[in-house]
């Protein structure tokens, strides 16, 4: 496992000492009915138990105001001393991560900025020097926090340091709970069951589509990257799709690195090209080590003709993936049995 004295590249990002206590009122505001006494004391015995928690756990605090564009972060070490640090003009730090050649900095830095492009709530593990001294593994945990226009004002989090040993064990986990996750997809008869059912309640002016999706390259990776999480990668390829769709969709395993995608409903061609697109994006926003360079094709076929099969609209997609992938990699391709494209 990488770790100190491996050579691994690290993520470094430089912060400076920031004396003001940032963190001490979290999730008070005050009540107007308490009194000044009543009130001080609130917020003392939250510093109190924010203190104890981050003491505990090792772990720490951050908030990045976007309009301040300025990272905040707290620690408590074991001796109970507290220190903020801050690092100011954020955004150029994750534009010169997303540039860089070094991969620890560029998943550290793409998942920051999915956060700020719509409320986001996810992980991300990358190995470096941000909150910690040393280059370490880090695990940060993060949520987007919206302003009453829906805007994202700020990310609020966590990260907590994991060594070597521990990172492998996550590793490990993760694998086996992304296969135990992936053997619970639907396929096969199951799948196509689910689908044909769904066609039969299509009404008039519906389309019903599938999505085929194909991890082009998924195998070379896992097979020749010795660090690669093919299980945790799957299940976030899965999750972050789901999320981003609705309950009545079904997602279905076709094998390992395929997927269909099943959706119905008064969708146009051109929401389902955008659909398609996005679906491409889903993936490539995934931030497991090894997958940076991940590529996906996707190949589409939609009806509003009742009566078709699972079977017939999943031929059809397969046509239009082998289409997309002689158009190069990330495409997506539809078949549309009135446009025929």
């Amino acid at each position: 496992m990488p770790g100190q004295g491996t050579g691994k590249k690290a993520l470094r990002i430089p912060s400076e000492k920031f004396s003001q206590v940032l963190f001490s009122g979290v999730g008070t505001p005050l009540d107007a009915a308490l009194k000044r006494g009543a009130g001080v004391r609130l917020v003392e015995e939250r510093a109190r138990a924010l203190d104890m928690m981050l003491e505990k756990t090792s772990a720490t605090l951050f908030s990045f105001d976007l309009e301040e564009d300025t990272l905040y972060f707290l620690q408590v070490s074991l001796d109970g001393k507290r220190e903020e640090r801050k690092i100011r003009n954020f955004h150029a730090v994750l534009d010169m991560a997303v540039r860089g050649k070094e991969p620890e900095g560029r998943r550290f830095a793409e998942a920051f900025r999915e956060a700020i492009r719509g409320p986001r709530e996810d992980v991300v593990e990358f190995y470096g020097c941000i909150f910690t001294k040393e280059p370490h593994w880090n695990r940060v945990v993060y949520r987007s926090v919206p302003a009453p226009d829906g805007i994202v004002a700020s990310i609020v989090g966590y990260s907590c340091v994991i060594d070597a040993e521990r990172h492998g064990e996550i590793v490990r986990a993760s694998s086996a709970f992304g296969e135990a996750a992936a053997a619970q997809t639907p396929n096969g008869q199951a799948l196509a069951e689910r689908v044909n059912a769904r066609l039969r309640l299509m009404q008039a002016g519906e389309k019903g589509t599938v999505f085929l999706i194909d991890l082009t390259n998924y195998h070379e990776i896992a097979e020749h990257l010795e660090e690669a999480n093919p299980g945790g990668f799957l299940r976030a390829v899965t999750d972050s799709i789901l999320a981003d769709f609705r309950g009545e969709d079904i997602l279905g395993q076709v094998s390992e690195s395929l997927f269909v995608l099943f959706i119905c409903g008064h969708t146009s061609l051109d929401i389902i090209e955008r659909r398609a697109q996005r679906i491409i994006e889903l993936v490539h926003r995934v931030s497991i080590q090894g997958f940076e360079d991940i590529c996906v094709s996707v190949g589409v076929a939609a009806t509003g003709t009742q009566g078709v099969r699972y079977r017939t609209l999943y031929s059809r997609a397969a046509s239009a993936l082998d289409t997309a992938k002689t158009h190069g990699e990330n495409n997506y391709r539809v078949y549309f049995e009135e446009e025929k494209i």
